[in-house]
């Protein structure tokens, strides 16, 4: 499974896709499996400008992996904490998304280069085209 993160959506969605954009095409157009989580859907959508109702139809026909409780916002805390330990300054959201992908054992495709750090202190694999 591939979690799809905010930054390769927002690709995807522009007027004039990228790389991540055109890998991301590929991978729906080969039916690899994909997933989204809830704050990667809701930073997509809050950054929308245009074709808000098309796209949220669009978002809802992927898988959704969620946090599966607890564990998941304390497992996600750690992430912090060591990566502070480090002089790794990371966001809440990534560390949340990490985790999320972490407990279901997906890989991260992602152009924040914060989840190449997160990589490197836990686990996280991250999808390489």
């Amino acid at each position: 499974m591939i979690l799809v993160d905010s930054s390769v959506w927002v690709d995807f969605f522009s007027s004039r896709p990228g790389f991540a954009g055109a890998e991301l095409r590929r991978m729906i157009d080969d039916s690899e499996p994909l997933a989204l989580t809830g704050v990667v859907v809701t930073e997509v959508l809050q950054g929308l400008t245009r074709d808000a109702g098309r796209i949220e139809r669009f978002l809802g026909a992927w898988d959704m992996l969620e946090p599966k409780g607890f564990e998941t916002y304390r497992a996600a805390a750690a992430i912090y904490r060591v990566a502070r330990g480090k002089g790794i300054s990371l966001t809440t959201i990534d560390t949340l998304i990490a985790a999320i992908a972490l407990e279901h054992g997906a890989s991260v495709f992602t152009l924040d280069h914060d989840f190449s750090r997160i990589a490197l202190i836990t686990g996280l694999v991250l999808h390489r085209s």
